[in-house]
């Protein structure tokens, strides 16, 4: 008897030891203890909006499961929360991917989400990074507003062709600062080079749906 209560006593006291050196570990952020909570916390994302991350595994499992009012929810509190994150073109091309699928899933509320995909697709576009590869899913993008969208699909072929010009620019002049290196990389000429024929072939694409849509050959503004 005497024994199970030494026992008993013993690991009462160890266990408060324990309990008393985890607290003063995790007070101090250098001690190893806080170093390996913080990296359980940020891969396990606990709570879900610790990190941009975080925030976008959250909104792509809320996508994965149909939740796509609150994929779009975490989307815009993500951009709200870190306004000028270099993650915010892909949130805002996210968030008019989301809108694009609803209106093909929901014809009687079509209109209203090609609606609200275009806002962000716009707002994708102004926060796009001076890369000819960033303009490629909003080339996309575009053409798939267009697809839907009866009243917008002139102008949205037409801010296509824009987008395809602006990368052919950038393209080409990526081309020609690696042509002066002293030792181009290979990988990346062929990289620009795929990228070329991508943009060569997609200008083929929307000028005939332009042509079959009945639009004029101009180019329009975005809108």
């Amino acid at each position: 008897m005497h024994t199970k209560r030494w026992i008993r006593f013993g690991a009462a006291v160890f266990f408060t030891v324990f309990v008393v050196w985890v607290v003063a570990s995790l007070r101090n952020d250098d001690s190893s203890l806080s170093v390996v909570a913080r990296y359980v916390k940020q891969t396990m994302c606990w709570p879900a909006d610790t990190s941009v991350v975080c925030m976008l595994k959250t909104m792509a499992k809320y996508e994965k499961k149909g939740r796509y009012d609150e994929a779009v929810s975490t989307g815009v509190a993500l951009t709200e929360k870190y306004p000028d994150s270099a993650t915010s073109e892909w949130i805002y091309e996210d968030i008019t991917a989301l809108y694009l699928r609803r209106a093909k899933m929901d014809s009687g509320r079509s209109q209203e989400y090609l609606k609200q995909a275009l806002s962000y697709r716009d707002k994708a576009v102004r926060s796009a990074s001076d890369s000819p590869y960033s303009l490629q899913r909003l080339v996309v993008l575009s053409v798939s507003i267009g697809d839907l969208s009866t009243s917008q699909r002139c102008i949205q072929y037409g801010n296509s062709m824009k987008l395809l010009d602006q990368m052919r620019l950038l393209a080409n002049e990526d081309k020609d600062r690696l042509a002066r290196q002293f030792k181009p990389d290979l990988a990346e000429g062929q990289k620009i080079d795929s990228l070329l024929n991508w943009i060569d072939a997609s200008n083929r694409q929307v000028g005939e749906r332009l042509s079959a849509s009945g639009c004029q050959e101009g180019r329009h503004s975005p809108g």
